[in-house]
């Protein structure tokens, strides 16, 4: 696993390539995410694939007890240092391999933070894991691209400029993931600097499939983040609501 791309990318160039994803924009979501949905208004989170913690953070400054996880040093250095909350704390760790037990009252995965990997079972293992994290009656949050509208919009190129950086996208379709070459062109570097990213185009069913086959009973499947009901043509999102059972 040493040289999974998702241990290559998200590091300080990953932070370049996404900063419009601020911390206004992270309260704004977890505000509207907590306001359409029937969820916990209290208890413990599990931000699985927290990042650099932006919704982490606007969880707990709402009152909740999180545990952010993430595989890249990097982000949770960065999480660390912008931490003020005593009822948040962060844990390195692969999401196919976290630690917990019946211990959370949600789970979270946000912004298409699943389907990174070579094998539908490790995706699985990662559903499995979420079950198994929850106490029973707790509930789980899967935020996932929807196939049809990533094939039916995909923008094979496109280039902008961040700080003097000129930073190239490729994405293209490839044995059932969506892929991008990022290139970062850096006029101070002789090398541009590249990194690849993939994610599996599960359809809806097949993850229902995986939140059943790990006790987990899908209650609603939203289609943005206005939370209107999910649309396959239409959708930009698949958010999936599952309780344990």
């Amino acid at each position: 696993m040493g040289d999974a791309w998702f241990e290559r990318s998200f590091r300080e160039d990953y932070l370049l390539v996404y900063q419009h994803r601020d911390e206004a924009s992270a309260d704004r979501e977890i505000g509207n995410l907590l306001e359409n949905l029937p969820i916990k208004p209290t208890g413990r989170v599990l931000d699985l694939c927290c990042g650099s913690g932006r919704h982490s953070r606007a969880l707990a400054r709402r009152g909740y007890e999180v545990v952010g996880v993430d595989l890249s040093p990097v982000l949770l250095a960065l999480a660390e240092e912008h931490n003020p909350y005593p009822n948040l704390r962060y844990v390195q760790c692969d999401m196919r391999e976290i630690p917990f037990e019946n211990e959370f009252d949600i789970v979270v995965n946000l912004f298409t933070s699943f389907g990174y990997f070579d094998t539908d079972e490790e995706s699985c293992i990662v559903v499995r894991n979420m079950a198994r994290a929850l106490k029973v009656g707790g509930e789980v949050l899967i935020d996932y691209l929807n196939p049809a509208y990533v094939r039916a919009h995909l923008v094979p190129a496109s280039e902008r400029e961040i700080n003097g950086l000129l930073i190239e996208e490729k994405r293209w379709i490839d044995a059932g993931y969506v892929r991008k070459e990022i290139v970062i062109r850096d006029p101070e570097s002789a090398e541009p600097r590249r990194y690849m990213e993939q994610v599996r185009l599960f359809e809806a069913a097949e993850i229902s499939g995986m939140l059943e086959q790990a006790g987990l009973r899908l209650m609603q499947l939203y289609g943005d983040y206005t939370y209107a009901p999910y649309e396959r043509e239409q959708s930009p999102r698949m958010i999936f609501f599952a309780v344990k059972e």
